[in-house]
């Protein structure tokens, strides 16, 4: 996401730091309105057809303003994605850059230097999985993803510290190395809690990364060769 930010190294942690401060008061504040308004017993007794959010709203405003969250939550979610496209789009064009994908994902736009190309190619894989299966499974395989890969880049710190000792380093990780070995701790648990509880979506998901190293080691000896 650092190639979407202008002056990354002063922007990114000052937005990942204040949105997760924010987002825990958000998230604290809204549990306790919830609370507020029901009973423990009531909460969990919602239908999976609806939402705490959506009860707690209607008790307090009426049934109007179920509509009202809806339209609040598919807002959220909407805004979301962006950030999450255009996030995710530099991951192919990163790789591309480094020479083990294919060279089209590299380009940018020149106009505003946004990897086009890679976010067409991510807009049609998406179409894809979304009529593929069903949301809950998708989002359960992309979860089990995500954890996945945040443990390997956040150990990854420990391997560029030790093969790059007088590497340039605008952002040094707080705490190091106490906080990013504990996140990478509690990444492996949720990944084995997962796997133990999800066995198959978990192996169907490690079926599809596994299936990009064949990908990787191709472009990685081709390149080479060049």
């Amino acid at each position: 996401m650092a190639g979407e930010v202008k002056h990354p190294e002063r922007n990114l942690p000052l937005a990942l730091i204040g949105s997760m401060i924010i987002m825990i008061a958000l998230y604290v504040l809204v549990n306790v309105s919830y609370y507020y308004v029901m009973t423990p017993t009531e909460v969990a007794s919602v239908s999976a057809t609806s939402s705490v959010a959506a009860e707690a709203i209607r008790r307090v405003l009426g049934p109007v303003a179920v509509t009202l969250m809806a339209a609040v939550m598919m807002l959220s979610s909407w805004g979301s994605l962006q950030t999450s496209i255009l996030g995710t789009a530099r991951i192919p064009y990163a790789m591309a850059r480094d020479g083990v994908f294919f060279q089209s994902l590299a380009r940018v736009s020149k106009s505003t230097s946004v990897p086009v190309v890679s976010l067409i190619v991510q807009a049609v894989w998406a179409s894809v999985l979304a009529v593929s299966g069903k949301f809950d499974q998708l989002t359960d395989l992309a979860i089990f993803a995500f954890w996945l890969f945040y443990g390997m880049v956040t150990a990854s710190v420990f391997v560029f510290r030790k093969r790059e000792p007088n590497a340039s380093r605008p952002y040094r990780t707080w705490g190091y190395p106490v906080v990013p070995a504990l996140f990478v701790l509690v990444t492996i648990y949720l990944i084995i809690f997962t796997i133990k509880n999800a066995p198959l979506q978990s192996l169907i998901g490690l079926a599809i990364i596994a299936a990009g190293l064949p990908v990787y080691f191709y472009f990685s000896r081709k390149n080479r060769a060049a």
